[in-house]
């Protein structure tokens, strides 16, 4: 019989890291809550999650004292030192002045009223996948919308946001897990070119313009803070681009599957809706997060030591047969039906964590999926996707489609 540790070690595999979700079937049956050892835990149950996610004082993010406490040569990484700098690894309430400014530029009004800027760039990554009689990687094209987008809200020129993608992509991988990849090094190299354009690229031009997202944080920040302003800046940006283009992704692929859907979805609206939410709920762009016991505590029925470092599985809770109906089953109507509640799609997180850019994602989401659906009839793989080997971020590195454009009539 396999057990919950067979289990977890196999979820880090490259065959793990691929497609998880029969092993987050299997933890969720056996074990929701998953010690690793003496100071780490696996949380896959929705409940389990949720109860860590809203307890922000019982379990914190990993900030800069646990990582003194854990990883004591973290300073020595420009990377990592950055990423510690962010919003990210902040707890409140030192987090909620960063947040605040944030989510100022991010909330759901202010997303509104760039629905038209966002409307342009999916229209002009769609453009290739039909421009092409042949096959076309979409991760090219139609996936990197959300760079675009992130681009032009920091003033970003269009010629500079694919190297910097490319940086930012490194700089991430190599600092999703903690502590980071043994690889870090070239995250670290980056890390100079990064801030020397964030600085001289943009803050130098921007830093009075309330209408650019960097002038928006760069007035309202201490001009002796700049090191933390840019750490926010490069977490923005890669938060920003890596989340959204994961959830294309994963969409596109659902509907090169089903056509039938993409059909539909040319003229039902709000079955658009519940469709980005499912790809959210099914396949979340963001596998894990963080979080840190601040004392000894219960979980679950599991005894949790203070300092344990708990991953709560994104992926997994939205798999819960307690929570959601015939949960690996891709259903895009499930929350139009009433079978379920949009509220309960938590792969974004939950409470003062929960990720700022949220809306501006599902509203990318239901843009290009919009988009897509008006102009193309017809959409086929062309052969097996790849996925990137990454735990965290489920990113692809190849996906190649074919597509037939949607007559004019």
């Amino acid at each position: 019989m396999t057990t919950p540790q067979d289990t977890l070690l196999s979820l880090f595999t490259p065959g793990g890291r691929s497609n998880p979700y029969p092993l987050y079937s299997r933890l969720l049956e056996q074990a929701p809550v998953a010690a690793i050892g003496s100071q780490h835990a696996l949380v896959t149950g929705y409940q389990e999650s949720s109860d860590v996610l809203l307890n922000h004082r019982l379990f914190r993010v990993p900030d800069r004292s646990y990582a003194d406490r854990f990883w004591s040569g973290w300073r020595n990484h420009a990377s990592a030192a950055a990423l510690y700098r962010s919003l990210l690894f902040l707890n409140p309430p030192e987090s909620q002045p960063v947040r605040r400014l944030v989510y100022r530029f991010f909330s759901p009004k202010r997303v509104e009223q760039m629905r038209r800027m966002i409307g342009r760039h999916a229209a002009a990554h769609v453009a290739p996948l039909i421009a092409n009689t042949g096959s076309v990687d979409a991760t090219q094209s139609f996936v990197n919308i959300p760079n675009t987008v992130i681009g032009e809200l920091l003033g970003i020129p269009h010629r500079d946001m694919r190297q910097l993608a490319e940086w930012l992509d490194m700089f991430l991988e190599r600092n999703e897990l903690h502590p980071p990849d043994s690889r870090l090094e070239s995250a670290d190299d980056v890390t100079p070119q990064i801030f020397s354009y964030i600085r001289e690229k943009l803050l130098e031009f921007y830093a009075d313009d309330e209408t650019n997202l960097v002038g928006s944080l760069a007035q309202h920040w201490k001009a002796a803070d700049e090191q933390d302003l840019i750490s926010n800046l490069i977490f923005i940006l890669g938060a920003g681009t890596v989340t959204t283009v994961s959830l294309l992704g994963s969409g596109l692929l659902q509907l090169a599957k089903d056509n039938a859907l993409l059909h539909r979805l040319h003229t039902d609206d709000t079955l658009l809706k519940s469709f980005v939410l499912e790809v959210v709920r099914h396949d979340p762009p963001i596998q894990y997060g963080a979080r840190v016991a601040a004392e000894d505590t219960e979980l679950g029925g599991v005894h949790i030591p203070r300092d344990t470092l708990l991953l709560v599985c994104f992926g997994a809770l939205g798999r819960d047969p307690r929570r959601f109906a015939n949960p690996n089953n891709f259903v895009a109507d499930r929350f139009v039906s009433g079978e379920s509640d949009q509220n309960d799609v938590v792969s974004f997180g939950l409470g003062t964590h929960r990720c700022v850019g949220a809306d501006l994602a599902l509203t990318t989401g239901e843009i290009a999926f919009r988009e897509l659906a008006q102009r193309i009839e017809r959409l086929s793989l062309v052969s097996s996707p790849h996925r990137q080997n990454r735990s965290v971020v489920r990113k692809f590195s190849r996906l190649e489609v074919q597509t037939l454009r949607r007559s004019a009539v």
